[in-house]
């Protein structure tokens, strides 16, 4: 029977998985499948579950991303990172929420989240969630009523028929937003839910395990972006290959050297 919702983890943290499967369980009351995109194995505690696959991979988040897209067998797709968890019942108020009010499958509920334990009260403002919000990536050619994308909940089919996630930028984070500008230029309506549905136990850095996202993010895929978006020429991006994450190195050297 299919899932009603597919569960993509890009992961790198197992001894957090646990916690992220049990924040599954309380957020979501429907069959879900979780696709675990990782170089590690699933650990032992796990095992006993059958809606958890774990695809062996060394690339960069966002090629990982792609990678449990083309193998989602749900009806919607969402996600998540190991470092965070979803909030009890958040998931299935999302999917309620967009089954309620949609009218085609472009349809996308977009969700607030929360980071680090101090989160600033700006993270609960709609304005915190427009992608010319950020002064780095501001451009002329996104309307400045687009929504991001770092949370939320999408038709599966919909979204590998614009090809999902752009693996040329490294990290989610940038690529959610490319996948949002480049679902609002295809007629996507955006619904933003109220409440926060995902929470980060990271704040942001240069240190620790977090800081090959961090330099991805700023050295690599904030210029690409800039690149891309700051060219008339960019009106016109709305599809991309599916396959894209094919043409991503099979090992993301900023967190794994020549491994």
């Amino acid at each position: 029977m299919q899932p009603k919702l597919s569960v993509i983890l890009p992961g790198i943290r197992p001894y957090n998985w646990n916690n992220f499967y049990q924040s599954l369980e309380e957020s979501f009351d429907g069959d879900y499948e979780l696709i675990i995109i990782s170089p590690f194995d699933l650990p032992h505690i796990l095992s006993f579950y059958d809606n958890i696959k774990v695809i062996k991979d060394f690339g960069c988040p966002s090629r990982c991303q792609q990678i449990g897209l083309v193998e989602s067998k749900g009806e919607y797709v969402t996600w998540g990172a190991d470092d965070g968890y979803f909030l009890p019942g958040k998931l299935t108020e999302a999917v309620e929420f967009l089954e309620k009010n949609k009218t085609s499958e472009k349809d996308i509920v977009t969700c607030k989240y929360t980071e680090g334990e101090n989160c600033s009260q700006e993270m609960y403002q709609d304005i915190y969630y427009k992608i010319n919000h950020s002064n780095g990536l501001r451009s002329e050619f996104i309307p400045n009523d687009y929504w991001i994308l770092n949370v939320g909940v999408i038709d599966t089919e919909y979204a590998k028929s614009i090809g999902g996630w752009d693996a040329q930028f490294e990290v989610t984070t940038i690529s959610h937003m490319d996948f949002a500008v480049r679902t609002q230029r295809n007629g996507s309506r955006y619904f933003m839910l109220e409440e926060p549905i995902f929470k980060c136990s990271h704040l942001p850095g240069p240190v620790g395990d977090h800081a090959p996202v961090h330099y991805s993010h700023v050295d690599h895929d904030e210029p690409l972006f800039r690149e891309i978006y700051n060219n008339p020429e960019s009106v016109n991006r709305i599809k991309i290959d599916a396959s894209n994450w094919q043409q991503k190195d099979d090992k993301w050297k900023r967190r794994f050297g020549n491994v």
